[in-house]
């Protein structure tokens, strides 16, 4: 698997509602069973059929396991962003064993930093199943440089 090349963007080149298409992934039993194992989270929803399947028709994914797939499918290789924070995540449906996650995102807001040098980006994440349900929402807040400013010469 080859890793995308990074891009350098500017706060100022972004603009509120510009829209990104992420991949998708299927999410397998054994990615679950994996999650499960890696994180200690055996929850019985995620690793008893009998517990799971009268309340969600199988075991279902880990809300964080959806959370990081829709992340890394619509991570921004920008060399002048990095991650500020996350808020509002919700798992409005469950991920079952099989199901297309597909994620998209949309700029929804920039804002000033107390630090000069940056400004805010903030990103609504989406990941919808293969039947278009909505699975995840979550803001994503990125820190991004803001486009150096000449100094002005001394007199």
């Amino acid at each position: 698997m080859s890793i995308p090349q990074f891009e350098n963007r500017y706060f100022e080149e972004y603009t509120v509602g510009e829209t990104g298409a992420g991949g998708s992934r299927v999410i397998a039993a054994a990615d679950i069973a994996q999650f499960a194992d890696l994180t200690g989270d055996h929850h019985p929803a995620h690793t008893d059929p009998g517990f799971a399947e009268p309340r969600f028709g199988s075991v279902i994914a880990h809300g964080v396991l959806t959370f990081g797939v829709v992340v890394g499918l619509t991570v921004e290789y920008n060399g002048r962003a990095v991650a500020y924070g996350y808020d509002r995540i919700r798992f409005p449906r469950p991920v079952l064993p099989g199901d297309t996650v597909r994620a998209t995102s949309e700029v929804v807001d920039l804002a000033e930093h107390r630090n000069p040098r940056i400004g805010l980006v903030t990103k609504q994440y989406t990941g919808v199943n293969q039947r278009g349900d909505t699975v995840l929402v979550c803001k994503h807040v990125l820190a991004v440089d803001r486009t150096p400013h000449s100094e002005e010469p001394n007199s």
